[in-house]
């Protein structure tokens, strides 16, 4: 009995290892106009139910130039948007000033732009197939 156990325990571990971390989709990000060289870019990945809500995918990525590439699952095919800052100052959020506009660095996809507040899901949103997608966000 300890034999079967420890055979199927072993199948199912190498199953595991063998088994890739992520087959669907992947949105490859490109960041370009990184003016401070300093701190983390924090990116994230929406779908259209959750723009305003917790994220399908992140990343944390340091800044050591002017441009960081990063890539990110995306569940399935489909209509997603990025959101993305700069934590210049590394306190692991976004800061603001009294009014509530950002004093660090961010970014959407397809560039869309900030008015009184984060863009509409509509403006950021780009299709990912099954192959993939790419953005180049440039940081304001």
């Amino acid at each position: 009995m300890t034999f079967r156990i420890s055979t199927v325990l072993a199948a199912a571990l190498a199953a595991t290892l063998a088994a890739p971390a992520f087959a669907g989709p992947t949105v490859t990000v490109k960041v370009v106009g990184i003016q401070t060289v300093q701190g983390s870019m924090m990116i994230a990945l929406y779908d259209e139910k959750n723009w305003s809500g917790p994220s399908v995918a992140r990343a944390k990525v340091a800044v050591e130039g002017n441009t960081i590439t990063v890539t990110l699952p995306a569940p399935a095919p489909g209509r997603y948007g990025i959101k993305m800052y700069q934590d210049v100052n590394g306190n692991g959020e976004m800061d603001t000033n009294l009014v509530g506009f950002p004093t660090e660095p961010v970014g959407f996809s397809n560039d869309a732009p900030i008015h009184f507040g984060p863009p509409a899901f509509a403006d950021a949103a780009f299709d990912v197939g099954a192959n993939g997608a790419t953005q180049t966000i440039t940081v304001k």
